[in-house]
């Protein structure tokens, strides 16, 4: 059982692509891997103790720089030697505007989209039920308690996410939750969090992770989130809410708060999602000589060296890739039954007696609309599959 979120661990807010923030503030460190865009934002002001002036890369931004007013209070603002700087006004009270590459956009990508995929394939320990519109996860591990749930019906209630008017999570105070939502788009409602029936605290918030492995979209307006989010795959868009822990997307745009409450779980290590490392080992040598008074034998053993490079990966690319393919797969398959029911339902418009021009029109546009969402998803798919273009070699190979 491992912490590990790889290159973002102590970033408060994480994005490989645009950030888009205005009026708001992240408490902790910024990462940002393509774009900032930002308006009276601030950096940093919740990191305790206050790193030594001008030694921590606390905003990074790897893509063009466009920043006005707010402050990076806790260190330095580290650009790309290839970022365009359209305006910088932020102050740095703590640091200085520098140019550097402190993180590796594309292998943290790379890790924390294989991650989602490996905990969001975790088998269930916990339950869940919604009553009277709320939803309730029950756990009773000590240690880690894993939900498995779907955003558009959750626990066969027919409510999605968005219709809930609250989440309790019950289960022992000091354990890890993963929470993991099924959905391609994800959308809350307006309510609160609850943990063991009170309200949720930010100290709650370090041991929880709602993770969203197939999300393409993520939206939040009211609802304050206890607990790190990851949504690698979605473009999130949030308004007049806060979320407390570790915050990743593809890419992020809104005035929400992001409170500096850093992921403290446990969950597993998702070791096919590791980078390779190689070891090296010896055997040793021995030498034996017996002597009696009738005759004499000297007897040495040869010496064995072996050197071996291993890969420090327990399923190395295998399982990873067969986790991705999995997931391709039925997602694939939701996607033929969506276009299946397209192709019903224009059908039995079809069949309607005295059908109107208007409604053929309707009903064409609303196919064509839903096929150019299908082709967005497939896209989506494939960006997925290539994921692993780089990682297969020879040795894999049957």
């Amino acid at each position: 059982m491992a912490i590990n979120f790889g290159l973002a661990n102590d970033y408060n807010v994480f994005v490989f692509g645009n950030l888009s923030l205005s009026n708001t503030d992240a408490e902790g460190r910024v990462a940002v891997g393509g774009n900032a865009v930002l308006s009276n934002y601030g950096v940093g002001a919740g990191i305790t103790p206050l790193p030594p002036a001008g030694t921590d890369p606390s905003f990074v931004v790897g893509g063009a720089v466009n920043v006005s007013s707010g402050s990076n209070a806790s260190g330095n603002t580290v650009i790309s030697p290839t970022s365009t700087v359209i305006n910088y006004t932020m102050g740095n009270p703590n640091g200085a505007l520098t140019t550097g590459t402190p993180i590796d956009f594309a292998e943290a990508e790379r890790y924390l989209k294989c991650a989602s995929l490996f905990w969001g394939s975790l088998e269930a320990n916990g339950t869940g039920t919604v009553v009277f519109g709320q939803l309730n996860l029950t756990g009773t591990d000590e240690t880690l308690n894993i939900f498995q749930l779907d955003s558009t019906n959750l626990y066969g209630s027919g409510l999605s996410l968005a219709q809930l008017n609250g989440i309790n999570i019950i289960a022992p105070i000091n354990s890890t939750i993963l929470i993991n939502i099924t959905g391609t788009n994800i959308l809350y409602g307006s309510y609160q969090i609850f943990r063991n029936g009170i309200t949720a605290t930010r100290e709650n918030a370090r041991k929880i992770l709602w993770n969203f492995p197939e999300a393409l979209t993520w939206s939040n307006s009211t609802t304050a989130i206890y607990g790190s989010v990851l949504a690698p795959y979605a473009a999130a868009a949030t308004t007049f809410s806060q979320i407390n822990g570790n915050i990743i997307f593809d890419s992020y745009t809104g005035n929400a708060e992001s409170h500096n409450e850093l992921f403290e779980g446990e969950l597993p290590e998702p070791t096919g999602c590791l980078v390779t490392t190689s070891s090296t080992t010896s055997s040793s040598t021995s030498t034996t000589t017996t002597t009696t008074t009738t005759t004499t034998t000297t007897t040495t053993t040869s010496t064995t060296s072996t050197t071996s490079t291993t890969t420090a990966v327990p399923q190395p690319r295998s399982q990873a890739i067969t986790d991705l393919f999995e997931s391709v797969a039925l997602q694939q398959a939701a996607l033929s039954h969506i276009l299946n029911a397209e192709g019903e339902k224009l059908q039995k418009i079809l069949s309607f007696e005295d059908l109107r021009t208007e409604t053929i029109l309707q009903a064409n546009k609303s196919v064509e609309s839903m096929v150019d969402a299908v082709s967005g998803l497939e896209l989506i798919l494939k960006q997925k599959l290539e994921l692993f273009d780089d990682c297969l070699c020879d040795g894999d190979m049957p």
